[in-house]
């Protein structure tokens, strides 16, 4: 009859420690990426609204001036050919500005005179600045 071979060998444990370890680390490496993903994901979220919220500053700012202008009189930017800051109220634009510019860029052959409107909305949320620039001709009436 075969005997099997029955000795105790003295088992310490340190394969399993390795592997335990091993396990750690890859675990830790992965939470770090997803950190990093997740954290550049929210910036570009953030990014994302201010950029909005500075995109309808300066479509407000520009509407604003356009109604000026074919306002009688005229009270608008294009008239005093100087940049104008509008002021915007309500929640969606706090912490954002808005400024208008007009310059004249030629006249029609009827004599009409044309315009170019740069509106240029600015939003400041921390450490973020955002600014969207609309521009628009403008065709005199007159």
């Amino acid at each position: 009859m075969m005997r099997l071979f029955t000795t105790r060998h003295k088992q310490s444990g340190s394969g399993l420690l390795l592997v335990v370890f091993i396990i750690v680390v890859v675990v830790g490496f992965v939470a770090s990426v997803a950190n990093r993903n997740q954290e550049r994901i929210s910036d570009q979220f953030i990014a994302s609204v201010i950029g909005t919220r500075a995109e309808l500053a300066a479509r407000s700012a520009a509407q604003i001036e356009l109604s000026r202008f074919y306002q009688t009189p005229s009270s608008g930017s294009c008239q005093s050919l100087s940049d104008q800051t509008v002021t915007l109220q309500g929640n969606g634009f706090f912490q954002c500005s808005a400024s208008v510019s007009c310059v004249n860029v030629g006249q029609l052959d009827d004599s009409r005179n044309i315009f170019q409107l740069t509106s240029t909305g600015t939003c400041n949320v921390g450490d973020w600045q955002l600014q969207r620039v609309i521009q628009v001709g403008v065709r005199d009436d007159a």
